[in-house]
């Protein structure tokens, strides 16, 4: 029987392959210090309200305090850019503002849940006859409540975006509506 005796490693392929370690683990650490280092410094750059830039899909509905005392809804026009990839798309619409039951911000996509029709606030004869009514469909007459939940018939919800304040307003980021359960 053969038994193989393990390879005799000579002194330079011992030095070689020990400096290569070294110098691997060696390079590793200065990249991620110079990584640190980077984000530390271009960091320090972003927290700076002078160097801040919000971003173009990021529409400005009002002042918070305007907002804030706000009854009933607000019609808000805006222009934007939404960006995708290298593609920029100018896009131009409106939102509804309103608030909930609590007096919290909701602002909704104007879009009716089924053909996609812009939905326009409902008159006083309309919404004499329901009260809950606030929003309809004049393409096929869906009906929606003060928060955009579809009255009367089965539809989804109208969309939703998420209020962000940024230095006393409020904006939206006009690129993503707010996912619902």
């Amino acid at each position: 029987m053969m038994t193989h005796l393990p390879r005799k490693i000579t002194r330079r392929a011992f030095l070689i392959t020990s400096s290569k370690v070294v110098l691997g683990v060696s390079g590793v650490l200065l990249g991620d210090t110079a990584l640190f280092y980077y984000g530390a410094v271009h960091g320090k750059k972003l927290d700076d309200p002078a160097t801040r830039k919000i971003p173009s899909s990021f529409v400005k509905v009002g002042a918070v305090e305007q907002l804030q005392a706000m009854t009933g809804y607000e019609k808000v026009f805006y222009t934007a850019t939404i960006e995708d990839a290298w593609v920029k798309t100018p896009k131009q619409g409106f939102v509804y503002v309103t608030k909930d039951e609590r007096g919290a911000l909701v602002i909704l996509s104007p879009a009716c849940t089924h053909l996609g029709c812009s939905v326009e606030p409902a008159t006083e004869a309309q919404r004499s006859r329901k009260k809950e009514l606030f929003f309809w469909c004049p393409c096929h007459g869906a009906e929606f409540d003060i928060v955009g939940t579809s009255v009367g018939m089965e539809l989804p919800e109208l969309e939703r975006y998420k209020p962000l304040l940024i230095e006393g307003d409020v904006y939206v980021d006009i690129s993503t509506p707010e996912k619902r359960a």
